[in-house]
């Protein structure tokens, strides 16, 4: 099983539209738990109490929340995941199957962004994916799988792999946040 991290830098109520698509991955027996980071915020703290999930409080960059989150969670790998971003397409099955592709500390699933509509978008997503692979650091808006323990190191580069689903920001926030 594997446990989900979902860093939350703001306020921003779009959290739930996270949480309720991480619903099919706790049915289907994949998710194990799920840990909420981010800035103290009292709607953030109601709806991961609602969602039965653990939440930290962390002011800082991405990378220092992941940490902390990875530090708390219960499953070896963990499936990250910004706040306001969905998986999209057969995502269960596809992240089940990726546990089977880490056999090193520093590889780790890519979960890409799904294309947005128009011409314009879709070449954004398409250039922020290829970059992701070819750096090995996430974008803020993608989701990956990687081991805890690479994760409590703060390890945040690595060998990304394509995990076959996406992650879909629904245009929620800017772009280029």
């Amino acid at each position: 099983m594997i446990s989900v991290i979902i860093p939350t830098p703001d306020d921003d109520p779009v959290l739930i539209e996270t949480l309720a698509a991480l619903v099919a991955g706790i049915a289907d027996g994949v998710l194990r738990d799920a840990v909420i980071v981010g800035p103290a915020s009292t709607r953030i703290n109601e709806m991961a109490e609602a969602a039965g999930a653990t939440r930290i409080k962390v002011t800082g960059s991405q990378d220092e929340m992941i940490i902390a989150a990875a530090k708390i969670a219960r499953a070896d790998y963990c499936f990250v995941i910004p706040a306001g971003c969905v998986p999209i397409g057969h995502w269960t099955g596809a992240l089940a199957e990726s546990v089977n592709r880490i056999d090193d500390p520093r590889d780790a699933g890519l979960f890409p962004l799904a294309p947005r509509a128009g011409l314009a978008q879709a070449v954004k997503s398409g250039l922020i994916n290829q970059f992701s692979l070819w750096s090995g650091r996430p974008h803020p808006r993608h989701g990956f799988l990687a081991a805890r323990k690479t994760l409590e190191a703060g390890t945040s580069r690595f060998r990304f792999f394509t995990i076959e689903a996406a992650v879909s920001d629904r245009g929620i926030h800017s772009f280029f946040r």
